[in-house]
């Protein structure tokens, strides 16, 4: 009597198990991804420069004092 089995070669069972290593640190990369794009949406307003002081207003205030900012722009040519 003879019995018929299959067996799988050694490079197949290996191949198997970086299928499924694959597949479950792909989920664990896209959670990942998700919860960075999540904190940039949220706390994405932190990671922003703060404005400094305009030197164009300085420049206006030290050449020409007594035009008003549109004014000045329009003479400096901004």
């Amino acid at each position: 009597m003879t019995i018929k089995t299959d067996i799988n070669p050694r490079w197949l069972r290996n191949l198997e198990r970086i299928f499924e290593f694959t597949f479950k640190l792909s989920f664990i990369l896209v959670a990942i991804l998700s919860s960075y794009i999540i904190w940039i949406i949220l706390f994405g307003w932190a990671l922003l420069p703060d404005e400094g002081p305009d030197p164009y207003s300085e420049w206006c205030e030290e050449y020409h004092p007594e035009l008003t900012y549109n004014e000045c722009s329009d003479v400096a040519g901004w």
